[in-house]
């Protein structure tokens, strides 16, 4: 286990493989012991990344601020995932001594798990990608993701949702059902790996619990 800070992110690296990495951009602290164990259990590296600036540094373009009231989203993700590329993905793979071919799975929650899909849709430095509770109800998004040209990605995208994430008392929030059901079968039609699940609960909901479904879906055991 090693703990390291670049560029006010603060990162918690789990080596378990050189090969295979998973990215993880959360919002809330989860417990060493916890992210070793899951290292070990799937097999992967994991890097586990907070302190980015939650509502800029995840939206990729400029918004109004949502609960009304909140201030805008300014959309920095560009800079954001310049950042990931040129420090934080070389420092991490530095440290492991990863070979040219590792394979890198970028997973988030909320904003980040709209930030994994977006950076998806433009670039190919992740393999896969998960996007538990993704903001998908972001302005723009699905005229945005619909307009752009298919990206060659081979790997694996998975979603969840919580069944009570539609009847927030939000109204900017309620279409993130309907919204990431048009996104998920949007990418399947077009030959994308994914696979979408709708689970019992609310947004923050048994997080440890969805972050686990999500990584035994994209790191299977051989028995599964």
């Amino acid at each position: 286990m090693q703990k390291f800070t670049i560029d006010n992110l603060h990162v918690i690296l789990a080596d378990s493989s050189a090969t295979r990495i998973c990215y993880m951009l959360y919002p809330l602290d989860l417990p060493s012991t916890m992210i070793e164990g899951m290292a070990r259990e799937f097999g992967i590296t994991i890097a586990f990344i907070t302190n980015m600036n939650w509502d800029d540094d995840l939206t990729p373009w400029p918004a109004p601020g949502e609960p009304p009231g909140c201030p805008s989203f300014k959309g920095h993700a560009s800079s954001f995932l310049k950042l990931l590329k040129s420090k934080l993905l070389p420092e991490v793979e530095r440290r492991i001594n990863a070979p040219i071919t590792v394979e890198r799975t970028l997973a988030g929650v909320s904003l980040s798990g709209l930030f994994t899909l977006w950076q998806w849709m433009i670039d190919d430095t992740f393999h896969n990608i998960i996007s538990l509770s993704g903001s998908f109800w972001y302005d723009n998004l699905v005229e945005w993701l619909k307009s752009q040209p298919l990206p060659a990605q081979t790997g694996k995208a998975y979603f969840l949702l919580g069944n009570l994430e539609a009847k927030t008392s939000v109204k900017a929030f309620r279409p993130v059902q309907s919204d990431t059901e048009e996104i998920v079968g949007y990418l399947h039609d077009k030959g994308i790996d994914v696979f979408f699940e709708l689970v019992q609960g609310n947004h923050y909901q048994y997080g440890e619990q969805r972050l686990l479904r999500s990584l035994r879906y994209i790191y299977p055991s051989p028995s599964q």
